[in-house]
């Protein structure tokens, strides 16, 4: 570990005397440039450098750098982040450590589409829902956020659908990639824009066998996304999004299983039977519907609303269990925006997002993918709230200070409509709790900053951590919290082609939420004490070009570094004492390269470079992942037609052949940790637009 990390900074301080000597030789400043980073985060649509948080911003040619269905390559690009898939459509996402609640899905994240709000009220995100080429770029926060985006130790994502274009024009767009393990993605758009009306339908579909037994994959989606300038004051934007995603879960395997055949799935015991015995898979089929609307009242004052709810049918059998879900979701989300550049440049804005979720929640036995029909059924309603101010001021130019508040809310009502043990309804109540941030940031020199930022991060259980899978109610379990301090750089330079950043942060989390496993397999969650998790988050971008060699048309290299060092303080569990061990589900090192080159204006060429250190999968630090080492390739040709464009490319995944797990199960019983990874995979596709 430690040769990887002394590694690690010998390339990022060659990486910046290169640079630096390199620009320093050339006279022309027609080279390409890096284009000024706006970011949303905060509502401040200020600039990257100027924003005094960490923040991290990937725009639509990220996304798609080299994948052409999931969002798990680009995202692991990024300092502080993870993004896993154990199985073809099984996602789960980390920033700053906070994998450690979510066995699958996310959760302990906040995420809204546009202005519309994906966290359901219960505290789950359906990620996987979504097509990765109706994403036009993210924007991760990284660390708490809750004085804008509610509780949440772990951040916030931000992602956005594509922006509409200028004047009248339509457009049509298909494409079709295939490669190994039976994948098919085809996706399909039209955009047509008109004066005061922007309407874009976008389908997408996705199938694959999978690399292992049993992880097969299909997905559906269709989103229609409206927007309307009604007046010079007033914009309204609507999205509809229809999803059905259906995936076999094929289990974790044990290190003796992996040895011999990486390719099974889970295999029956003495016990238990198999997971192609259960048939263990999970079907989503959700609608959600948004509406948001942009009011100027004047030059200085805006409103913003937006109203989304979602109906998702959710079925997951399960080896010793079969879990059925219907859930309805509701949130408002209204902020009041004041502006003004006068003297003193200042923003204030406030608002208050209201959630409810009513979910009907039947456990049984799982007869062979068939519920044996000895139910308890749960009707659960779970309601979160927050009002929230934030100020942001330029009291002089190389000063810029934000300052913010919320005051949270959450409670759950659980009530056992049939089977054992018979209860009335039951109220569990959070004590409110107020989120303050405090961040300064100051500008010595152009194209410099240095800020610190201050920030109190609060969690509540999520629905599926109080009442889990198997159909127990946890209702003793203790909502998470802790203050988080950091300090950064971030620096623009040589003719704006080199943007560098670098954070430390400390973040001490107590009554952490931890997720354990029973001799049957089922899950359940207990509240771990206390957590130390300090960290390095270092990432560059660089492009050059060299104007004389028309050949070579465009090169940018893209770094990420991070270096944590995450530990229980404070954690016993029965007879055992976890104190000091580190963070279950957190490797130590990360590190991501990516290269992007263009030559002749047509041909291209992005490749990834990815390294994840050790990982512990268990608290008591007995078993670990191995790290490893990820390329991933692809390769295009853009043509440019009297009519249409096109695109051809091929696409490389895992090209070393290297044996690895993208997702293990922590604190897996029986030692069934590892979920092994896809073998080499090749891809081909091409794409067209008129």
């Amino acid at each position: 570990m430690a040769n990887h990390m002394v590694k690690s900074v010998f390339i990022y301080c060659c990486f910046l005397f290169i640079s630096f000597n390199a620009f320093a030789q050339a006279k022309s400043d027609s080279s390409q440039r890096l284009e000024e980073i706006v970011v949303k985060g905060y509502e401040t649509n200020s600039s990257l450098l100027a924003l005094p948080a960490s923040v991290s911003k990937l725009n639509k040619a990220a996304l798609q750098f080299t994948s052409a269905q999931s969002l798990v390559p680009a995202f692991n690009t990024v300092a502080g982040v993870r993004l896993e898939e154990r199985s073809p459509g099984s996602y789960r996402l980390s920033i700053r450590g906070s994998l450690l609640r979510s066995p699958f899905g996310v959760r302990n994240v906040k995420l809204y589409l546009d202005d519309f709000i994906l966290t359901d009220a219960g505290g789950n995100t359906y990620l996987n829902l979504l097509d990765a080429n109706m994403i036009s770029g993210a924007e991760i926060i990284k660390g708490p956020a809750g004085s804008y985006y509610g509780g949440g130790t772990g951040g916030a994502v931000l992602l956005n659908t594509t922006n509409a274009g200028e004047g009248d024009s339509s457009s049509f767009s298909f494409a079709l990639t295939g490669g190994r393990f039976g994948t098919v993605i085809q996706n399909a758009s039209y955009q047509k824009q008109l004066s005061t009306i922007s309407i874009q339908v976008m389908q997408g579909h996705t199938q694959a066998d999978g690399y292992r037994i049993h992880s097969g994959l299909r997905k559906d989606n269709i989103m229609l996304s409206v927007k309307l300038k009604n007046s010079e004051k007033s914009q309204s934007d609507f999205l509809l999004l229809l999803a059905d995603l259906f995936y076999k879960t094929p289990g974790g395997l044990t290190q003796a299983q992996l040895l011999a055949n990486p390719r099974q799935s889970r295999p029956a015991t003495a016990v238990l039977p198999s997971a192609i015995e259960q048939r263990a898979s999970i079907r989503n089929q959700t609608l959600l519907l948004g509406y948001s609307n942009q009011y100027a009242l004047n030059e200085n004052w805006k409103i913003v609303s937006s109203l989304t709810t979602s109906i998702t049918g959710f079925a997951n059998p399960f080896i010793t269990n079969f879990e059925k879900r219907n859930e309805g979701n509701v949130g408002i989300r209204n902020k009041l925006v004041y502006e003004t550049n006068r003297k003193i440049p200042l923003q204030w804005t406030s608002g208050v997002e209201v959630q409810r979720g009513n979910y009907r929640i039947d456990s049984s036995g799982n007869n062979r993918g068939v519920s044996d029909g000895n139910k308890v059924s749960d009707r659960i309603i779970a309601a979160q709230q927050f009002v929230f101010t934030q100020v942001s001021l330029n009291p002089i130019p190389i000063l810029n200070f934000q300052g913010g508040i919320s005051l949270n809310g959450f409670d759950y009502s659980l009530e056992r409509t049939k089977g054992l043990p018979v209860s009335g309804e039951k109220k569990i109540n959070f004590n409110p709790q107020a989120l303050p941030r405090i961040a300064l940031s100051i500008h010595p020199i152009e194209k410099l900053t240095i800020y610190a930022q201050w920030v109190k991060g609060y969690s509540s259980p999520t629905v599926a951590e109080i009442r889990p899978s198997a159909g127990g109610i946890f209702e003793g379990l203790q909502a998470e919290y802790g203050w988080n301090k950091e300090v950064g750089v971030k620096m623009s330079g040589l003719r704006n082609r080199l943007f560098l950043s670098a954070v430390l942060f400390q973040f001490e989390l107590k009554d952490a939420i931890v997720r354990q496993v029973n001799s049957a397999g089922a899950e359940y969650f207990i509240n771990a004490g206390s957590v130390s998790q300090k960290g390095l988050e270092l990432e560059s971008n660089w492009v050059l070009i060299r104007p004389n060699k028309s050949w070579f048309s465009n090169w940018v290299w893209r770094q990420s570094y991070t270096r944590n060092r995450f530990e229980f303080v404070q954690y016993t569990l029965g007879v055992n004492n976890y104190s000091g061990n580190a963070l279950t589900g957190v490797p130590k090192e990360m590190y991501a390269s990516t290269i992007q080159a263009e030559f002749f204006s047509k041909l291209y060429l992005n490749a990834s470079y990815n390294r994840l250190g050790k990982t512990p999968l268990n608290d008591a630090n007995t078993f670990f992942a191995e790290g490893y080492e990820l390329w991933q390739i692809k390769i295009g040709l853009r043509m440019n037609h009297k009519k249409f464009k096109s695109n051809i490319y091929l696409i490389g995944d895992n090209i070393t052949n290297r044996a690895y797990s993208l997702g293990n199960d922590i604190n897996a019983f029986g030692g069934r940790f590892y979920n092994p990874a896809a073998t080499r995979n090749l891809q081909i596709g091409y794409s067209i637009q008129f």
